[in-house]
C-alpha cells in the first residue's frame, strides 16, 4: 500500500490526507534508492483535488519504470495545478501513462505535459462561459445522456486537443459561436458537438483552410451527423483524396456540396470512401470506417 491515511480534524470536519511513501522514496533497483520529495506536494496533490487512488497509480507505474522521486514531482506538478483550476487533471496521468510505458524519460514528457495544462486552460477560458449559455443548457436536459460537468470537461478535453495541434483560438471561438447560434444545438447530441470539436484539427484542411473546416465541420452537425460519423469524416476524407488524388481542398468542396444538397452522414461517407463519387454499395465501407476508436484528446507527440 503505497498510501498512509491520516485523519486531521481542522475547524471542526475531519480531512484525509494519502501521504504517499513512494512520493518520498522510489527505489529504481535493488541496493538502489531515489531521494525523497517533500510530503507537501503530495498533500497539495490531494487537497486541490487529485484522486488518491490516481497518485497510488502513478506511485506504482513509477517504481516499475525506474522514476526518481524528483522526476515524479515533475510529472505531478502539473496535474496538481489543473485539479487547483478545476480543470480535467486525468490528461496529465493519461500522457504520463503513456509516456511511461513507451520509456520516455520525464524530460521529454514534461513539455507535452505543460502544453497539456497551458491549452486546456486555455480551452476552459473559451468553453465554461459557453456552456452556460441557455441554448447548451436546452441541449443538455433534451440529451440528458452527459451532465453539465462531464460535458464541459469532455468540451475542454477537446478543445485542448486542437489548440496543441496549432488550431488558432479564434477558430475554436467561432466554430462554438456557430453551433450556438445556429441549428446544431437542435439537431445534435452533447456527444456529437464534443466529437465535432475533437476532429477540427484532424481533418485534411485544417491547416490550409481552418476558418471553411470549422464552418463544414457545423454544417456536418446540422445536417444529421452523430458523433460515430464525425469520428469516421477525417479518414474518409483522407481516403477520397487518395482515391481522388484531388486536392484537400476540392475534396472539402465535394463534402461541401453533398451537406448542402442534405444527403444522409451515410452516404456522403461513402462517397468519400469512393473518392468523391456517390457510387458504390454501402457494404463497402471498410473497417476502420465502420468502428472507429474514440479521439484521445491533449495528445501530445512523444
Amino acid at each position: 500500500m503505497f498510501f498512509i491515511t491520516k485523519r486531521i480534524r481542522k475547524s471542526g470536519s475531519v480531512l484525509f490526507y494519502h501521504l504517499s511513501a513512494l512520493l518520498m522514496m522510489v527505489i529504481i533497483a535493488p541496493m538502489s534508492t531515489k531521494a525523497q520529495v517533500n510530503s507537501d506536494a503530495s498533500e497539495h496533490a490531494l487537497e486541490a483535488g487529485v484522486d488518491p487512488v490516481r497518485l497510488d497509480q502513478l506511485g506504482e507505474r513509477a517504481v516499475q519504470s525506474g522514476i526518481s522521486s524528483e522526476e515524479l514531482l515533475r510529472i505531478l506538478e502539473p496535474a496538481t495545478a489543473m485539479a487547483g483550476e478545476n480543470l480535467p487533471y486525468e490528461l496529465i496521468f493519461e500522457k504520463a501513462f503513456e509516456g511511461m510505458s513507451k520509456g520516455v524519460p520525464v524530460s521529454r514528457m514534461q513539455p507535452v505535459l505543460a502544453s497539456i495544462a497551458s491549452s486546456s486552460s486555455q480551452a476552459a477560458g473559451i468553453t465554461d462561459n459557453w456552456v452556460q449559455r441557455p441554448g447548451v443548457q436546452r441541449m443538455l436536459s433534451r440529451d440528458g445522456r452527459m451532465s453539465q460537468q462531464r460535458f464541459r470537461n469532455e468540451m475542454i478535453r477537446a478543445g485542448s486537443k486542437g489548440l496543441m495541434q496549432s488550431m488558432d483560438r479564434e477558430v475554436l471561438v467561432q466554430t462554438l459561436e456557430e453551433v450556438a447560434g445556429g441549428p446544431a444545438l437542435e439537431r445534435s447530441s452533447a456527444s456529437g458537438i464534443v466529437t465535432a470539436i475533437s476532429i477540427l484539427s484532424d481533418l485534411p484542411t485544417a491547416a490550409s483552410e481552418p476558418a471553411a473546416t470549422a464552418r463544414m465541420v457545423v454544417s456536418a452537425l446540422e445536417g444529421g451527423f452523430e458523433s460515430e460519423d464525425l469520428l469516421k469524416l477525417p479518414g474518409a476524407m483522407n481516403m477520397a483524396q487518395r482515391r481522388s488524388r484531388l486536392p484537400a481542398q476540392a475534396v472539402a468542396e465535394g463534402l461541401r456540396r453533398q451537406l448542402q444538397g442534405g444527403s444522409p452522414a451515410s452516404d456522403i461517407l461513402q462517397n468519400l470512401f469512393n473518392g468523391g463519387q456517390s457510387t458504390g454499395p454501402q457494404g463497402n465501407i471498410p473497417a476502420g470506417l465502420k468502428a472507429s476508436k474514440p479521439f484521445k484528446t491533449g495528445s501530445g507527440i512523444f
